[in-house]
C-alpha cells in the first residue's frame, strides 16, 4: 500500500490504595545493585532523582526504582462475593514490566509530546492565545516539534547562504516565538532541519543562531522528514545516510552538545521492508545510527488515499480497532508488538543508548487528513489504547500530529476554535493522572476491553481501561504482588457513539478553564476490584 503523508508499585500509607513490588526493608544501594538487568530494548527504572514536575492531582514523578518496605500483606483482598461475575478480567503484576521486562518500564513527559503548526504562528506570536496556551500547558508535554512535518523541508534560513531552494523563509523572529512558547510551556524544543532543500551550511548557521548567538540551549534537532516519501528528492537510504552525516558534522562543529533525532521515516513498513516495501531504516542506521539519540518514525495506521476498497487500511471504525491486518500490518493495533522489537534490535546493533521516538502519530496521513475519524470518539478510544501499548515499550518520545486543527489538517486534538476534542481528553487523562512506571497488564478480552497500568511517583497504581464496545462491561481487576490499603478514584471519558464529536469526562465538558484540575476524580464505591465500564469509554482508575 502506498501511504501518502502531508505534512514496586510501592507501599502507601493510610488513605492510599495499592502498592506493588513490596519487599523487605533494605538499603537502596543494595536494592539497585541486585536489581536484574533489563532485556534488550527495555529501559530500567531510573536510580537517581529526576527533574520531572509534580502531577496535578497530588502525585509526583518517580524518583527511584527501588521498593520501600512493606508492612502490609502482599495478598490483595478478595473480590466482593456479591459482585456480578466479570465479563473481562484484568491481571496486573506490579513486580515486573510489560513485554517480558523484569522491572517496571520507565517513561517521561516526552510521551505527551506535540507537533506545533508553524503555518499558524498567530496562535503563539507575538504572544500565545490564552486558551491555546492553557490547553497545551495542561498536558505538560516534554517536547514540542517545529517546524512540523514535511513543511520543515521547504524552509530557507535567511543567513544560511546559497544553495537552499525552499518555498518559504524561516525567520529568526519565528524561531524566537516558538522557543518562547516551548519555554513558557516547560517543554524541550525539537527543531527540524531542512535536509531535502537546505544545506549543511544553513543547518549549522541555525544551530549557531539558537545556541551561540541567542544561547537558547536547544538540545534536540530533527534530521529531515520522511526521506522515504516518494517525491523523487531522496534517491536511496544509502544516499540519505551519507547526506545526513554531512549535515550532522556541520551542526556539531558549531555545538557538539546537540542531540540528533532521525531518520524520521514515513511509515513503520520501511523498518525492515514489510509487504515488499523498501527497507530504509536498516541501511541508514548501519551507516549513521551512532549519531542519533532518537530513532524516529511516524505511525498512521489507516489511509484515506487507499485505492483498494478491500484494504485493511481503508478508513473505518472496525479497521481502527483491528488487532491484525495481513495485507498491511501497520493498520493493526497489534503492529506495536512487531515494530518496537524490530526497532530495539536495530538500535542495539547500530545505535546503542538511543531510544525510539514516534514523532508523528495520528489516524490518517492521506488526503482527507483525518477528516471523519480524527475528530470522533473512536479516535479517543484508539488513542487511549495505542498510547498505552507504545508506552509499555519505553519509547523516548511520542508526539501527536498535530496539536491544533486547521482546514487542511483535521487530525488536530484541538478544534480551530481552541476547544478540546475527545482525543485531547484521552491524552489529558494520561498526562494529568497516569503513572510513569508501566507494569505488566493483561486482559482476557483485548478486542473488547484494553488495559494498561503504571505506578505513579506518589505510589499510586493507575489503570487505564478502554471499553471499545457498544455495551457496558463488567470488569474485574486482579492485582498480584501488591500491598493493599484502601480507596480509589476514577475519571471516565465517554460519548454516545463512535462517530460523535462530543465527549464528557465524569459527565463534564473539558475546557481551557478546567484542564488544570477542575474536573475532580470521582470516588470508586463498592468493591475496588469490580468495575462496570460504560459503553464506548476510557476510564482511569487511581488506586492510591
Amino acid at each position: 500500500m502506498r501511504v501518502l503523508s502531508r505534512k514496586g508499585l510501592w507501599c502507601g500509607l493510610a488513605g492510599v490504595a495499592l502498592v506493588i513490588g513490596c519487599g523487605a526493608n533494605k538499603n537502596v544501594a543494595e536494592e539497585i545493585a541486585t536489581r536484574p538487568a533489563p532485556p534488550p530494548g527495555v529501559e530500567p527504572a531510573p536510580t537517581a532523582p529526576t527533574n520531572e514536575p509534580p502531577s496535578k492531582d497530588g502525585g509526583v514523578s518517580s524518583v527511584d526504582g527501588s521498593a520501600p518496605p512493606c508492612a502490609a500483606t502482599t495478598t490483595p483482598p478478595a473480590p466482593d462475593p456479591n459482585a456480578p461475575a466479570p465479563e473481562v478480567t484484568i491481571t496486573i503484576d506490579g513486580a515486573v514490566g510489560p513485554n517480558g521486562a523484569p522491572a517496571p518500564v520507565q517513561v517521561d513527559r516526552k510521551l505527551y509530546g506535540m507537533n506545533v503548526a508553524d503555518w499558524m504562528p498567530q496562535d503563539y506570536s507575538p504572544a500565545p492565545n490564552p486558551s491555546f496556551l492553557a490547553l497545551l500547558t495542561a498536558l505538560e508535554p516534554g517536547v514540542l516539534r517545529w517546524p512540523a512535518g514535511h513543511r520543515s523541508q521547504e524552509y530557507n534560513w535567511p543567513t544560511g547562504g546559497p544553495g537552499q531552494s525552499g518555498d518559504w523563509t524561516l525567520t529568526p523572529d519565528l524561531v524566537d516565538t516558538f522557543i518562547a512558547l516551548a519555554k513558557q510551556v516547560g517543554s524541550e524544543p525539537l527543531l527540524a532541519i531542512n535536509m531535502k532543500r537546505g544545506t549543511p551550511a544553513a543547518a549549522a548557521d541555525l544551530v549557531r543562531y539558537v545556541n551561540v548567538e541567542k544561547k537558547y540551549g536547544v538540545k534536540y534537532f530533527q534530521m529531515g522528514n520522511e526521506p522515504d516519501l516518494t517525491d523523487g528528492v531522496v534517491p536511496s537510504p544509502e544516499a540519505y545516510a551519507d547526506q545526513l552525516a554531512t549535515f550532522a558534522d556541520a551542526m556539531k562543529a558549531v555545538d557538539p552538545s546537540i542531540q540528533l533525532v532521525g531518520p524520521e521515516l514515513l511509515t513503520g513498513a520501511h523498518v525492515g521492508g514489510i509487504n515488499g516495501t523498501r527497507d530504509w531504516m536498516g541501511p541508514i542506521l548501519t551507516r549513521v545510527g551512532s549519531r542519533f539519540v532518537g530513532l524516529s518514525w511516524h505511525y498512521y495506521p489507516l489511509d484515506s488515499g487507499q485505492s483498494s476498497p478491500t484494504s485493511s487500511a481503508v478508513i473505518s471504525f472496525p479497521h481502527m480497532f483491528q488487532e491484525t491486518a495481513a495485507d498491511w500490518p501497520p493498520a493493526a493495533m497489534g503492529f506495536t508488538n512487531t515494530i518496537m522489537p524490530s526497532l530495539h534490535a536495530l538500535r542495539d546493533a547500530h545505535a546503542p543508548g538511543a531510544k525510539v521516538w514516534i514523532t508523528e502519530i495520528a489516524e490518517d496521513p492521506g488526503p482527507l487528513a483525518g477528516q471523519g475519524i480524527s475528530e470522533t470518539l473512536a479516535a479517543a478510544l484508539w488513542t487511549a489504547d495505542i498510547y498505552g501499548r507504545y508506552a509499555e515499550y519505553g519509547p523516548g518520545a511520542v508526539l501527536r500530529w498535530i496539536y491544533k486543527t486547521v482546514a487542511e489538517h483535521t487530525y488536530g486534538i484541538l478544534t480551530s476554535a481552541n476547544e478540546p476534542r475527545s482525543t485531547y481528553g484521552a491524552i489529558w487523562m494520561y498526562a494529568r493522572h497516569f503513572g510513569d512506571r508501566f507494569v505488566k497488564t493483561e486482559t482476557t478480552a483485548l478486542t473488547e476491553v484494553a488495559a494498561h497500568a503504571a505506578v505513579r511517583g506518589d505510589n499510586a497504581l493507575t489503570v487505564m481501561l478502554v471499553n471499545k464496545t457498544n455495551a457496558p462491561k463488567k470488569v474485574r481487576v486482579t492485582p498480584t504482588r501488591i500491598c493493599p490499603v484502601t480507596g480509589a478514584t476514577q475519571l471516565t471519558l465517554t460519548g454516545t457513539e463512535l462517530g460523535t464529536t462530543s465527549f464528557t469526562i465524569n459527565g463534564q465538558a473539558l475546557t481551557s478553564a478546567n484542564v488544570a484540575g477542575g474536573i475532580a476524580p470521582a470516588p470508586v464505591t463498592g468493591s475496588l476490584w469490580d468495575v462496570e465500564l460504560p459503553p464506548l469509554s476510557a476510564r482511569v482508575v487511581v488506586y492510591k
